[in-house]
């Protein structure tokens, strides 16, 4: 996270924290603090995904606070969280219990391991502690990694053997349980059931803890890049094989993570043919919108920096040209080899001030770009006046109710026609317009 004054293009650690909550269905926490580690769950819940459930209509939400404040923190408040947490086990949805404090009470030096073994001894239910310093230190992203790699380092493996030809994907951004990512998921377990493996399990993916736990009998971990600590963890845990592979995302960088899952699990034969079925299936597809939506037009992107390579390499794909990159999250996020490819495009900007970012914005892309692709973070803070689609987290106008994936070689037809969907109902309307 950039240390420069002003407010950044950027989200804070508990948002992405939530959204690995939001994930597990079964997840609840408990946030040490006053009402504000409430209000970033409703940012999540019906804006962002329409089927979260981490919020409910009989006040039994999976985050829930102490109410903690300025006046109380001086007192002796050990025994309200104990009551809390006491409360929420007991309740039949809850399978897994998090906790942990922001930083006003983290200094008041509660015990809070301590009170999460008495206060849940005998409940049968798995409990983990948030880092004290996490809040205070990293932005959604680290929250997001950070909810993993806690599961990681903590999680009762007990039992675990690995299963010959068993993989589990570690790291993958499960932002919401509507269709986009529900198909990714569906997605991404059958490129790996192609390769002739089987998906062991998927951090994240909608399913709860107990799935999660399937990671016992996985022969391989596949790092994916929102928990590359979680993943090293695991693998060591285990004494499994490690893999690290960037996103399937677009038609290149689905050959990349189909290839190299098939050299490194010794099955390139199997890799080489479902990398052909899907292109003679997709290829066709695309004859009519690339010269017509994409060849010679002009893009831009503002969001996740996971996606932003990824969508500059699938534009160019297709005779396009992304003239800025906005990245919400520091540049630390990603690889060299990705932070050197973004570099290398103009208008690359990570984490912004948000005063600044529609100037910027505005420069970077001379006032020509003819699509832009954000999140709701962009559309707010750019406020464009060209065409936009709404992409990544979060995502507060655009909604998927049925399955449409944006991973893999169906991700990636699927994502163009939205962008060419939009890109040319943009130029009609300013043809119309003039």
């Amino acid at each position: 996270m950039s240390r420069a004054p002003g407010v950044r293009f950027n989200l804070p650690f508990l948002h992405g924290l939530y959204v690995a909550f939001n994930a597990i269905p079964d997840a609840f926490f408990l946030g040490d603090g006053p009402s504000c580690v409430f209000a970033k769950a409703e940012h999540i819940h019906g804006r962002h995904d329409l089927f979260s459930t981490i919020l409910s209509c009989g006040s039994d939400h999976r985050v829930q606070y102490t109410g903690v404040n300025v006046f109380t923190i001086a007192g002796n408040f050990e025994s309200e969280i104990f009551s809390a947490l006491k409360r929420i086990s007991k309740w039949d949805d809850c399978g897994i219990i998090f906790t942990g404090a922001m930083p006003m009470c983290s200094i008041a030096g509660s015990d809070y391991e301590r009170i999460l073994r008495e206060a849940l001894d005998g409940c049968g239910k798995p409990s983990f502690l948030i880092p004290r310093r996490s809040a205070v230190t990293g932005d959604w992203l680290d929250g997001y990694a950070g909810a993993l790699e806690v599961l990681a380092s903590g999680m009762d493996l007990e039992g675990a053997k690995a299963e010959p030809g068993t993989v589990a994907l570690v790291g993958y951004l499960m932002d919401r349980n509507e269709g986009d990512h529900q198909g990714n998921i569906v997605e991404l377990e059958r490129m790996v059931r192609a390769l002739g493996v089987e998906p062991a399990s998927i951090w994240l993916s909608g399913r709860p803890y107990s799935h999660l736990r399937e990671v016992r009998r996985a022969e391989t971990i596949v790092s994916l890049p929102y928990g590359r600590k979680a993943a090293r963890m695991l693998a060591k845990r285990l004494g499994a094989r490690l893999i690290e592979a960037e996103l399937p995302f677009g038609l290149e960088g689905t050959r990349r993570f189909m290839e190299l899952l098939g050299r490194e699990l010794g099955h390139e034969a199997e890799a080489r043919a479902f990398i052909a079925s899907e292109l003679d299936e997709v290829v066709p597809r695309l004859e009519w919108s690339v010269p017509h939506a994409f060849e010679n037009r002009r893009f831009a992107f503002a969001g996740d920096p996971h996606y932003a390579a990824g969508f500059t390499e699938l534009i160019e794909e297709v005779g396009g040209r992304v003239l800025s990159t906005i990245v919400m999250g520091g540049e630390g996020h990603l690889s060299a080899e990705r932070r050197s490819y973004l570099h290398s495009r103009p208008g690359t900007l990570f984490e912004p001030d948000r005063a600044q970012l529609r100037r910027l914005f505005a420069e970077a892309t001379g006032g020509g770009a003819e699509l832009l692709v954000c999140n709701s973070l962009g559309v707010r803070y750019i406020n464009p006046d060209v065409p936009w689609i709404e992409f990544g987290f979060p995502s507060e106008h655009a909604h998927f109710l049925s399955d449409e994936p944006f991973l893999g070689f169906q991700g990636a037809l699927a994502f163009l026609s939205r962008a060419a969907n939009e890109l040319t109902k943009g130029l009609c309307l300013k043809e119309t317009s003039a």
